[in-house]
């Protein structure tokens, strides 16, 4: 078995769960060649594992520089599976693979694509794509429901995680935490966008404002804005509500937390929710879609409504008056990772998809 990738892989701790799929396809034996960014922190690291590493990645969809280099590296080898990751390289990899006899996987992370969406003809819809990896059953069935394409080319597989990845970390410590030892953190980690309902929590924050002790913690693209943080000094406990931006490693803040919360009104399947389930974090999430596949409501964590700041507070206060139950259901959060979201599961998964395939 032959596959070619291409994806980005710009940021180690990000991208890890991915790009571990292929280095352990590659110890098994499988011959793996991958097309990313030439400044990827993977470059060496899929070098010593017996990966060709290609440095090329599309800028655009379309253009001339994007396809040809993708084109001329299908031309050189015969390879069995194409797998596209990202909105550039599957209408790039597409429009470089005409008349090569391979077949194309897609990934797909999130809710749609849209069978209005022209674009999604030149992606997912095309008629050259022979199966989409979708990371929940949330994904699939958002696509299912388009009635465009066969559900027989849909295949749910989470990227799985490795315990080891996440240990030994030094959890950040912020200042707020020395004057106040019995202070209780709540995290959310998630860029600045209408869909991950971070309105909510902030409205959440406020049903707790007299809790002088709960702090709240914005992490993700635009949470370090001024326009952000002028909301947030509207609220009565704005001394207690911190937006502090994008980070590259995630887990030192994830870890201190003590309290992990997902607000999102649609998600796919975010991976900041594995993360804290890999620490044993009580977690609240929302009827949004992936999270709650692995979530389950007083087992694994809390799953309240959407768009719904008093249920988030509700949970938050729950988990405050018993935080040994909490620790609990963190910890059976954890026992869920470990069984069904590992790398070894995610690996087999999508190796029996690639095997499916040729056999066809």
């Amino acid at each position: 078995m032959k596959i070619l990738v291409i994806s980005r892989y710009e940021n180690f701790i990000r991208h890890r769960s991915e790009a571990e799929i292929f280095i352990r396809l590659a110890e098994l034996g499988v011959s793996v060649t991958i097309m990313t960014n030439p400044n990827s922190p993977f470059y060496d690291i899929f070098s010593r594992s017996g990966i060709k590493v290609v440095p090329h990645h599309p800028e655009t969809r379309f253009s001339k520089k994007s396809i040809l280099p993708i084109r001329e590296e299908l031309l050189r080898e015969n390879y069995d599976i194409l797998q596209l990751f990202n909105s550039k390289s599957i209408p790039a990899g597409i429009i470089a693979s005409r008349g090569i006899d391979i077949k194309i996987v897609t990934y797909r992370g999130a809710k749609g694509p849209y069978w209005h969406d022209i674009s999604a003809y030149f992606g997912h819809y095309h008629p050259r794509v022979n199966a989409i990896i979708c990371l929940s059953s949330y994904v699939k069935s958002s696509i299912i429901s388009q009635r465009v394409i066969s559900s027989k080319k849909l295949h749910i597989i989470h990227k799985g995680v490795d315990i080891s990845w996440f240990n030994p970390i030094n959890q950040v410590v912020y200042d707020f935490q020395k004057s106040n030892q019995n202070c209780k953190i709540i995290t959310c980690v998630a860029h600045l966008r209408p869909v991950k309902g971070i309105d909510f929590l902030i409205q959440a924050a406020k049903i707790l404002s007299e809790d002088k002790d709960l702090h709240f913690v914005f992490i993700g693209r635009g949470t370090d804005d001024d326009n952000f943080h002028r909301k947030l000094s509207k609220l009565p406990n704005y001394e207690r509500l911190h937006g502090i931006g994008e980070v590259d490693d995630i887990r030192p803040y994830i870890k201190a937390c003590d309290i992990y919360v997902q607000p999102s009104i649609s998600e796919g399947l975010a991976k900041t929710v594995i993360e804290a389930m890999a620490y044993s974090k009580p977690i609240i999430v929302t009827r949004c879609g992936g999270p709650e596949e692995i979530i389950h409501d007083d087992i694994s964590g809390k799953v309240v409504p959407i768009k719904n700041a008093e249920a988030i507070a509700n949970a938050i206060i729950d988990f405050i008056n018993d935080m040994e139950r909490a620790k609990l259901l963190g910890q059976s959060a954890k026992s869920h990772l470990l069984k069904y979201l590992t790398v070894e599961v995610t690996v087999d998964k999508i190796f029996k998809v690639y095997e499916s395939l040729l056999m066809d």
